[in-house]
């Protein structure tokens, strides 16, 4: 694409914007839009990306080349645009061929615990000197959601949404799980699994051997990791600490060392089992893989403290299937009576397919809040919607409370703010930036600017506090 003007549909969008961000770090001229403003655009605007708010065709008049992902409506004006100017790309296709560019990629599939995989990965090759480029679809407490390194190491996500990580074709794949998620798009399991094994196909194949999706993922140069069943590599004398979980790693039966992690939850061991076993088969060594996993400190929006809302404290975590709300909870402390859950649904599809599984895991939490449906690329289904599943949960637990708006939100906060510790806030849409407004520092900022220009007036009047 050398000399060619790039156009990214929905930049703001965090894998777009970090593809955005590299191809004008590698001297494309490169211009982009998304519906409203953001902290990400900002970014893009400063580095010499074009950025457009709100979609029009005359955005993408001169583009050379136009990028959407797959939550681009086929209406968007821009697409049909492009579609007779310029050359289509989706977001993976892109992907795809910066990838062939690297002498050794790894991508990173499952229905959970990609972002943090990824990561963890990430650290142990930045560890071993390797210099890797690294795409993320969330943003690791280090680098963010990219970082550009040199040319012979990549890691990056690979999301089976719409299948599209079957453009993509990694020197290795990981397969982290296989779960009944993104119903819309797969045909039921079988072929869910169907596709996984497509985009493992070429490739030295890292799989969960403690998933019953995954297990059914495989070629003739699969390895295994686990905790329970027979594998490659395992975890041994797990011990659930402060700070986070620790455990011998065993590599072909024999004792390679131990492991402690600075992050929490019993799945996150499952994605250091993942990049350890990766990290082997790339001929790193422990000492060294162990020295960059015990460097990660998280991503953000997978148990991050984000501050205090009503004087409350403020736990943030991408959790959006049931499965995830499950783990989410068990580790963070969703089940206790000092702890309030909010939960906002990604999806009518997703909550209406799996209305029982959300309602049996939400359904224990001791104090709950449902927050109106995020949408994403959808349109309102009342089956599917928040306010459903509010009614579900509320058949077997008397907690759970509702709320459309941010102001009905922060009202049903502050009526908990004598009886609980910890406010913890699930899900993949809007709620976070809903949550960020909400929260106390804000308020404690505009108090200390009043009590300074009160402080003023005093002085001023020659009056002593």
């Amino acid at each position: 694409m050398e000399g060619e003007k790039i156009h990214f549909i929905g930049v703001g969008g965090i894998s777009m914007s970090a593809l955005a961000e590299f191809c004008r770090l590698c001297g494309y001229e490169v211009s982009g839009s998304d519906r409203c403003g953001s902290e990400k655009l900002k970014r893009l605007s400063d580095i010499g990306v074009k950025v457009f708010i709100g979609h029009s065709p005359e955005n993408v008049e001169d583009a050379d080349v136009s990028v959407y992902t797959s939550a681009i409506s086929g209406d968007n004006p821009e697409l049909v645009r492009a579609a007779k100017t310029s050359r289509l790309l989706k977001r993976s296709e892109l992907l795809g061929a910066i990838l062939e560019n690297y002498k050794k990629s790894v991508c990173v599939s499952g229905s959970h615990g990609k972002t943090t995989a990824t990561s963890m990965i990430a650290h142990i090759l930045i560890c071993a000197d390797k210099n890797p480029t690294v795409f993320l679809g969330g943003e690791d407490a280090d680098f963010g959601n990219l970082r550009c390194g040199g040319n012979d190491y990549c890691v990056a996500e690979a999301c089976e949404y719409k299948k599209n990580f079957l453009d993509l074709k990694p020197s290795i794949a990981v397969v982290l799980n296989v779960d009944n998620d993104h119903q819309d798009c797969f045909d039921g399991i079988k072929d869910e699994i169907a596709a996984f094994n497509s985009f493992i196909k070429g490739a030295v194949a890292v799989v969960n051997a403690d998933d019953a999706g995954a297990r059914e993922v495989f070629n003739s140069s699969t390895v295994n990791f686990g905790i329970k069943n027979r594998a490659v590599y395992t975890a041994k004398y797990v011990i659930n600490g402060n700070a986070g979980y620790s455990f011998t790693f065993y590599k072909y039966g024999k004792k390679a060392g131990r492991i402690r992690l600075k992050v929490k939850g019993y799945h996150n061991i499952y994605n250091a089992l993942a990049a350890l076993s990766v990290s082997d088969v790339m001929g790193i060594p422990f000492d060294t893989a162990r020295r960059g996993l015990e460097s990660f400190k998280g991503v953000k929006r997978r148990a991050e403290e984000i501050g205090e809302i009503s004087g409350i404290r403020a736990v943030a975590d991408y959790a959006h299937h049931p499965r995830e709300i499950t783990a989410a909870l068990s580790s963070l402390g969703g089940y206790d009576r000092d702890t309030l859950v909010i939960f906002q649904p990604h999806t009518y599809s997703r909550t209406e397919k799996l209305m029982t599984e959300f309602v049996g895991c939400l359904s224990e939490a001791k104090n709950l809040i449902i927050y109106k449906t995020y949408p994403a690329r959808e349109k309102y289904s009342r089956r599917g919607s928040a306010l459903t599943l509010y009614k579900n949960v509320k058949k077997l637990s008397v907690s759970v409370k509702y709320a459309q708006t941010r102001k009905e939100l922060k009202t049903l906060i502050d009526g908990y703010a004598e009886r609980v510790k910890t406010v913890l806030i699930l899900g993949a849409g809007d709620i976070y930036d809903v949550a960020e407004k909400l929260l106390t520092k804000n308020e404690e900022k505009s108090l200390k600017t009043l009590a300074k220009k009160a402080k003023k007036l005093y002085a001023e009047s020659n009056l002593k506090l």
